[in-house]
């Protein structure tokens, strides 16, 4: 049974009934006052479709990302964090409700997450509910699929539409989205088919790359920003939780040109992963995409997501220069995460939905003056799906009962201390665990395994699980896997 859409009036209405926490002096970040709620600190949550993590902070070579690792630099980066599901809607109704896809039973980008997600319940009203302005520029929630709007707008004080951002107009050619005859710096993957029959399927319509003629804030993510910057400019009473849910490295990998002179195809290595990879893995992948690549388009279609990862990333720098300029960069919480990876190559596979290290990980950053070390790295197990009670506690406010997940504050403060024995991701029929040192997987029976040791396999290209030498490992980590979540609470 799915639950009626209420009105904003509604919303309003039951958020106050549900009567969220009171407020609590919990960290040292300077503004984290339970008695004035003026005097909180202000949360700035940064949000990258489709981001594997290959930001520079995170050791890839290639990938120019100055502005996330400066951000990195003065906070803490999360080396193991985990999305709870490799798909839009699933890991960001997790996140954002502090429940995990089992429980929202949101496993699909075909669901209206409204249906799930009773009113009241979500990051942002609760935000609302203890006196903060929750405001949102750009896709935070899950905003529909195919020709259905899903609308989040009771659940936000304000939407800001990118629109607003800049007076000069976009140059409507240059920056629509690509077709087949849009020039020869364009590429399409699957160029064979006609315009409409690629239409009819996601791959065949999204597999598009190529430069833009147009300045930053003429594309979609600067217009984002810019509208951010007017936010972070504005004066106000309540504290501000602004959301920013910029749109790529989300296909079409669509950039101003600068971006991609910035990636020569010819300088980007190709992932080294053996033709049979996935002859021993279990997971219902699809090899099309891979098939209808060429080494050349390989390399062009890897430029092009570095190329709209470094946008993304100037697009950033941007709204946190704003923020320093404010003069609020001290009493401002600042995250910056991906929803979920992706795989340009790696294990032959070029897209999300699987549940290998490279579609599960996502990078996250947070900094939150006067809490943690500036520079820290967490390396212990790590799931996005804590953000709820963690933002909560940082800025001094009890997040609500009945959450699947914990803070992570303590992490902030001592990197290095004990933590979750793994993190947990799904994709049906699949379910996986990451500890610190195994991945391991289950599709939906024993005799469907995939168990690979970190250690010594990090692009997880040997299956163990079928190894008897392995047999207790796989029997230990299948009875974490079953015993859920809180089996691997610290303790």
């Amino acid at each position: 049974m799915t639950l009626q859409k209420p009105t904003r009036r509604q919303f309003v209405k039951q958020g106050v009934a549900l009567a969220f926490g009171s407020a609590i002096p919990a960290v040292a970040l300077r503004g984290a006052d339970s008695g004035s709620p003026s005097k909180r600190p202000d949360v700035l949550f940064l949000i990258a479709e489709d981001h594997q993590a290959c930001l520079g902070c995170y050791g890839n070579p290639i990938c120019k990302t100055p502005n996330l690792d400066a951000l990195a630099a003065r906070g803490v980066r999360f080396d193991r964090a985990y999305c709870q599901y490799p798909l839009c809607n699933p890991t960001r109704s997790s996140m954002l409700s502090g429940l995990r896809p089992e429980t929202t039973r949101v496993v699909g980008n075909e669901q209206d997450w409204n249906e799930y997600l009773r009113p009241g319940t979500t990051l942002p009203e609760f935000f609302h509910a203890n006196g903060y302005e929750p405001v949102r520029i750009g896709k935070v929630f899950h905003s529909g699929n195919g020709n259905r709007i899903f609308d989040d707008k009771a659940r936000w004080d304000r939407v800001v539409p990118p629109q607003s951002a800049t007076s000069k107009k976009p140059d409507k050619k240059a920056g629509k989205k690509a077709d087949t005859k849009a020039g020869p710096s364009l590429h399409v993957l699957y160029d064979q088919f006609t315009e409409e029959e690629r239409q009819k399927d996601y791959d065949m319509r999204a597999w598009v790359w190529g430069p833009l003629d147009v300045e930053d804030n003429q594309a979609g993510d600067g217009r984002k920003a810019e509208a951010a910057v007017r936010v972070l400019q504005e004066k106000r009473e309540k504290p501000l939780f602004l959301a920013v849910g910029f749109s790529l490295p989300h296909l079409s990998y669509r950039a101003p040109r600068k971006y991609f002179d910035m990636y020569p195809p010819e300088r980007i290595p190709l992932p080294d992963y053996p033709e049979n990879d996935l002859d021993d893995s279990p997971g219902p992948y699809s090899l099309r995409n891979h098939k209808q690549f060429t080494d050349v388009k390989r390399r062009e279609a890897i430029a092009a997501y570095y190329a709209c990862i470094s946008y993304m990333d100037a697009c950033a720098g941007r709204i946190l220069d704003a923020l320093k300029q404010s003069g609020r960069e001290n009493d401002t919480i600042v995250v910056f995460w991906g929803d979920h990876g992706f795989n340009v190559g790696e294990h032959l596979l070029w897209q999300k939905m699987n549940l290998f290290e490279e579609s599960c990980r996502v990078p996250l950053i947070l900094a939150a003056p006067g809490v943690a070390k500036a520079g820290s790295v967490v390396r212990r197990p790590a799931e996005v799906v804590d953000m709820f009670p963690t933002l909560a506690e940082l800025c001094g406010l009890t997040p609500p009962e009945g959450l699947e997940c914990i803070s992570m504050v303590p992490l902030l403060g001592n990197p290095e201390r004990p933590w979750k024995k793994g993190a947990f991701t799904s994709r049906k029929p699949g379910r996986s665990i990451r500890t610190e040192r195994w991945r391991y997987t289950e599709w939906g029976s024993p005799e469907k395994t995939e168990l690979y040791d970190h250690q010594t396999d990090p692009k997880e290209i040997t299956n163990l699980a079928k190894d008897l030498k392995y047999k207790t490992t796989v029997a230990e980590l299948s009875q974490l896997l079953h015993a859920g979540w809180k089996a691997c609470l610290p303790e």
